[in-house]
């Protein structure tokens, strides 16, 4: 089961979300917290797998915490929980470390589905985010940064969709063997540590809206 933690200042939407986790038998709620400074407590002690985070706490940022957080969690992956669709908040909290983002008046089954893609080592996005990754992607000079070749090129475009080692396998003709390589090249010639650093760094996701 994948265990769950939700940071959510709001009594009634947190009551809807540990509804929606309640009913779903592969996600086991283990807290709940309300403040910043009480849920990165909660986090550190539990360990969850997934973490839904609010953005806007009461007394500090979501995207604060996860910055905090990442570093010494570095199997938790935070799902960003927000009411407002701005570009801007969803770039930072990417940055910051998140994996995922959803709106807080998603369905419960569109929520369970995000929590069980990003366990899987997905970062599911929206399509509006998406297609902004996808356009930087497709700037030549994008490709030519870092060192990075023709092949881990492709390799990062499947990644920004949210793909399974499988599924890029598949999709590229290449063995799991060679593609754990290229990734294990692109980590070293970027200097990160996981997919989400490796797509902000590469297509520099921050001059959308700076």
């Amino acid at each position: 089961m994948v265990t769950v933690v939700i940071v959510e200042d709001n009594k009634d939407i947190l009551l809807l979300l540990e509804d929606c986790l309640a009913n779903e038998p592969d996600i086991l709620h283990v807290g709940s917290a309300t403040t910043g400074a009480s849920g990165m407590q909660m986090i550190k002690e539990l360990e969850p797998q997934v973490v839904l985070m609010d953005i806007y706490l009461g007394d500090m940022s979501g995207i604060d915490c996860v910055r905090q957080l990442k570093p010494s969690c570095k199997k938790t992956e935070f799902v960003m929980c927000t009411s407002f669709d701005e570009d801007a908040l969803v770039f930072e909290a990417l940055c910051a470390g998140a994996s995922s983002y959803l709106m807080k008046n998603n369905t419960a089954e569109f929520i369970t589905n995000t929590i069980m893609e990003v366990s899987e080592g997905k970062s599911p996005m929206s399509s509006i985010i998406a297609r902004k990754v996808v356009r930087q992607m497709q700037q030549p000079t994008a490709k030519t940064d870092y060192g990075i070749t023709t092949k881990e090129s492709e390799v990062l475009t499947q990644l920004s969709k949210g793909q399974t080692y499988q599924e890029i396998s598949d999709q590229l003709f290449i063995s799991i063997k060679t593609l754990k390589t290229h990734i294990y090249n692109i980590y070293e010639k970027l200097q990160v540590d996981n997919r989400v650093e490796a797509i902000n760094k590469f297509y520099n996701i921050n001059k959308f809206y700076n």
